[in-house]
C-alpha cells in the first residue's frame, strides 16, 4: 500500500520525470519564467505572471531530484500538472 493511502492523503501529486537542472532551466524559460541574474552556477528565475522568485542550481549535467523540482515549481507558483502537461 502505498504511503499516500495509508496517510489517507487521496490522490498523489504526479510523479516529476527526472531532468537535470540545464533542462529545468530550459523548460521555465519556455514557460514563460524570466531569468533575472546569474551568480556563478546559480540561475535566478522570475515568474511574471505570480511575480515569484526561484534560484535554481546548475552544476554541470547533474540532475535535479524530484522533492527539489517540487520545491521549485512550488516556490515559483507553478501547478506542477500544468508544467509536466507543457514539458
Amino acid at each position: 500500500m502505498s504511503r499516500s493511502i495509508r496517510l489517507g492523503l487521496g490522490c498523489a501529486m504526479p510523479k516529476p520525470p527526472i531532468i537535470s537542472a540545464k533542462e529545468v532551466l530550459r523548460l521555465l524559460l519556455k514557460y514563460g519564467c524570466e531569468l533575472v541574474s546569474v551568480k556563478g552556477s546559480h540561475f535566478k528565475i522570475h515568474n511574471p505572471t505570480t511575480n515569484r522568485t526561484s534560484v535554481i542550481p546548475v552544476h554541470g549535467n547533474r540532475d535535479i531530484s524530484k522533492p527539489f523540482l517540487n520545491a521549485i515549481l512550488s516556490q515559483l507558483d507553478i501547478d506542477s500538472d500544468d508544467f509536466f502537461e507543457f514539458h
